[in-house]
């Protein structure tokens, strides 16, 4: 009997111990997402698709909807990329709160069969990021499918010519990958492209140059930056909270609340 009064004491210290840790979390993404320097987080989506194949970028359609529910049930404004360019003008001390953004890489066919439905039931802007040689190839999003999509406000940006990973480039090629993606998809999609996002999220200071250059607004990353601090507030190297199949209920609001990017470690950029 004693022995079965010591097992209770010990769990009842762990149900403790695990309540004063949840409350000082709570209490310090409440704090985090109010300060000065809280960020709009930036959801990065690549699969929405049911057939998972092991796949950690895939997020299944049921899941997808779940967690769009979850951001318009708790009032969540989801912006388009543009927003967040003026916002990073006028200074983002000034934004709102509850503000998120929705980001698509690669331009799955996925996205329009499964993600654009939820996203057009839902009334929600997002962006894909697409690899603009291969649009119409088997598996990727043809030029009826955006052109329908950039309908019901859905934006669409480059993601290079040919999914290269930019700090592996010459300035020749760099050039081409960059200048020559945006050219080439403003021709096939009849509107300007102002948003860029780097492949696997790697870049280079002479990328983010040029890409200025060209006439881009902003450019995405993922996790990764020469600024290791939380301020998340050049331009050209915006990070994003990638989503998986596992975000749900407290996991998901803590990548909203930004509390999620106190245990986040910045990578190198290349």
């Amino acid at each position: 009997m004693a022995g079965f009064f010591k097992f209770l004491k010990i769990i009842s210290k762990i149900v403790v111990i695990s309540i004063l840790f949840l409350l000082i979390i709570v209490t310090a993404g409440y704090f985090f997402s109010r300060a000065n320097y809280y960020d709009i987080p930036i959801l990065m989506y690549h699969n929405v698709s049911p057939l998972s194949d092991g796949n950690s970028t895939n997020v299944t359609p049921e899941r997808f909807k779940q967690q769009m529910s979850f951001i318009k049930t708790n009032d969540y404004e989801v912006i388009a990329p543009q927003d967040y360019a003026q916002i990073l003008t006028d200074g983002k001390e000034k934004a709102t709160k509850n503000l998120v953004m929705l980001t698509f890489d690669d331009g799955y066919k996925n996205n329009y069969t499964y993600a654009y439905p939820v996203l057009k039931e839902y009334g929600f802007r997002a962006v894909i990021f697409v690899v603009v040689n291969k649009i119409g190839e088997e598996d990727y999003l043809n030029v009826d499918e955006i052109k329908e999509m950039q309908k019901h406000g859905i934006i669409i940006a480059s993601h290079t010519l040919n999914e290269k990973y930019v700090p592996s480039l010459k300035k020749v090629r760099l050039n081409e990958e960059l200048c020559g993606s945006k050219e080439k998809l403003e021709q096939m999609i009849g509107k300007p492209v102002e948003f860029f996002a780097y492949c696997s999220g790697g870049y280079t200071i002479q990328a983010q140059k040029i890409l200025k250059d060209a006439g881009y607004l902003v450019a995405f990353t993922t996790n990764r930056g020469f600024d290791k601090s939380l301020a998340n507030d050049d331009p050209y190297a915006i990070r994003r909270i990638k989503v998986s199949n596992r975000d749900y209920s407290f996991k998901l609001w803590a990548k909203l609340s930004g509390i999620y990017n106190l245990f986040r470690t910045i990578r190198d950029p290349y």
